[in-house]
């Protein structure tokens, strides 16, 4: 989908694809990559079934919703994020691990911020990014993903059937040499790059990064070294 929306911003700046009756997108940060790879600006997001309690509630009504922004710098800028704290994916990552998260990421069965990841599993109280702010953005994500490809809203999603199918998706793509030339976009992107990375740090140890800055070598490392599983998920694909 996001091929097409990369053909249609070619023609036009900017294009936009809205999908009904998609499946689970996987790994929603390759859609933006692709379009900043290929100098474009990609945005897209997906709705999903109910997997978190809006603000103010105990009763998961809301998707993660997760949202991928992918700016063409060098190296790409890129977040990919759902509409919480931490994704269901992150939770049993630190369960498996033995490990605390590190911040508060939804609440306890007596209604406390708690860091256990395997009890915000098993509750399904799992806290909004930024509190009342992720609430309220996933919300209008959901909307307008279900809007303009006229598919399924969380609601219906969650009430209509009986896994995460069915969802509605949005890929955006911009072509920004459209807009300002090559040189100039360069030298913006890397004056707000350098702006940001220079700022004092907290932790002299700790160097400041850019979102999605850690990628590349990350790649490089697995292409290297293999891709890290736990024992038990790998033991899990052994015996399927």
């Amino acid at each position: 989908m996001m091929d097409r929306a990369i053909e249609l911003a070619s023609d036009h700046g900017i294009g936009l694809v809205a999908l009904r009756n998609a499946n689970h997108w996987m790994r929603g940060g390759s859609y933006g990559w692709q379009a900043a790879e290929k100098g474009y600006i990609g945005i897209c997001w997906t709705n999903s079934i109910a997997v978190m309690p809006p603000w103010g509630a105990k009763e998961c009504r809301i998707g993660t919703n997760p949202l991928i922004v992918a700016i063409p710098s060098t190296p790409i800028t890129m977040v990919d994020m759902s509409m919480s704290m931490f994704s269901y994916g992150m939770l049993e990552v630190n369960r498996l691990a033995g490990r605390e998260l590190p911040v508060d990421g939804g609440f306890d069965d007596n209604g406390q911020l708690t860091k256990e990841p395997g009890v915000i599993e098993k509750n399904r109280r799992i806290l909004p990014m930024g509190y009342w702010k992720g609430s309220g953005l996933s919300i209008v994500l959901d909307m307008i993903a279900t809007l303009l490809s006229n598919g399924s809203s969380v609601a219906e999603v969650t009430q209509e059937n009986s896994d995460e199918y069915g969802v509605s998706q949005i890929f955006i793509a911009i072509e920004v040499d459209k807009l300002i030339d090559g040189a100039t976009r360069d030298a913006k992107l890397q004056r707000i790059m350098d702006f940001i990375t220079t700022a004092e740090r907290a932790d002299d140890n700790v160097a400041i990064r850019l979102p999605g800055h850690e990628f590349t070598k990350l790649l490089d490392d697995n292409r290297r070294h293999g891709i890290t599983i736990d024992d038990s998920v790998w033991a899990k694909i052994q015996a399927l």
